[in-house]
């Protein structure tokens, strides 16, 4: 970690008492894992943390050591805001009060397209998770890593990569994992809670979600309509998964799932083949993400966020045969 960051970081934490850690709706592993596992070790340096995010911990998530802490609503007062896996301000939602526009403000994150909306930008698109980055800044500052807090680090980890099947898992992040199973983190037990178990009902929702699977121009695409999910009474924040598990088909350069939401807003997940950059298509339509995995959310009928995002999942794709040529 660079020490200038770390000692800018550093020393806006021990000016503060109460800190109030957020990540983004809809939170993935990761993002609940850096949540926990900063927030832990926060508590450990004797702070009052408050662990915030605007959707509840997804059920797969909630087998990390204190989970059942992080809140829906933020009040009262706090010395210090730290971001956490949020690539731009709006991905943190309506949690943080108004009153808080002026707090200083720590971004921590790895996404390639993050906006650097903090008053100290710690983004690192080397990192393949925020948690290798919490792990990072606990070494750097000499904070111990207990067992709970290796367990939601590790959670990050582990969900990020697809259990390090991402092109982006290098040296560094195997390193992390051998010290945070040194803490005492199991790998295997992780990787079953978090990836592999589910409800039933969730694979109800994906055998629909499939039926209605589309293949044209090397783009695969779905959605899960708000009816679905009522049918099988699915939230939108316990369903997860499907883009990933689609993202093996060979016949597919681009993988894309819509999701309809309660509000009336529909979520994109986006999963590209090495080569392809789907962040660019996400970025243009105010999402983010990573080459391979990226997002956004938008406004309008399913069908017309269906054709806006397929076309710029088109032009990524045409970009790509064009530096190839």
């Amino acid at each position: 970690m660079d020490p200038i960051l770390s000692e800018a970081i550093s020393a806006e934490i021990e000016q503060a008492q109460r800190v109030l850690l957020v990540t983004h709706v809809g939170p993935d592993g990761d993002a609940i894992g850096s949540l926990l596992g900063l927030g832990a070790l926060l508590e450990a340096q004797g702070k009052e943390v408050t662990l915030a995010c605007e959707d509840p911990v997804p059920e797969s998530y909630r087998f990390l050591p204190g989970s059942d802490a992080v809140v829906q609503a933020t009040g009262g007062r706090y010395d210090l805001l730290v971001s956490l896996d949020c690539s731009d301000q709006r991905r943190m939602g309506d949690v943080v009060p108004e009153n808080l526009a002026g707090l200083p403000l720590i971004n921590i994150d790895h996404h390639l397209t993050n906006s650097r909306f903090g008053t100290i930008n710690w983004v690192d698109a080397s990192a393949v998770a925020t948690t290798q980055m919490v792990l990072a800044l606990a070494e750097a500052l000499g904070w111990r890593v207990t067992r709970q807090v290796a367990i939601c680090l590790l959670n990050g980890l582990v969900t990020d990569t697809r259990s390090f099947r991402t092109s982006n898992v290098d040296l560094a992040a195997m390193r992390a994992v051998l010290r945070l199973m040194e803490a005492g983190a199991s790998l295997p037990e992780i990787a079953r809670q978090a990836l592999e178990q589910r409800p039933l009902a969730s694979v109800r929702l994906w055998a629909d979600a499939v039926e209605d699977l589309r293949l044209e121009d090397g783009i695969l695409w779905t959605s899960v309509t708000l009816d679905m999910r009522q049918r099988h009474g699915m939230s939108e924040n316990d369903f997860s998964g499907l883009a990933n598990s689609l993202s093996g088909i060979r016949e597919a350069s681009a993988v894309v799932v819509f999701t309809e939401r309660e509000d009336g807003l529909v979520d994109v997940g986006m999963r590209a083949s090495p080569g392809l950059n789907v962040a660019g298509a996400a970025l243009r339509l105010g999402g983010g993400g990573h080459p391979q995995a990226a997002g956004c959310t938008l406004e309008g009928d399913l069908r017309q966020v269906q054709d806006r995002v397929l076309a710029e999942v088109r032009r990524s794709l045409s970009e790509r045969v064009a530096n190839a040529q």
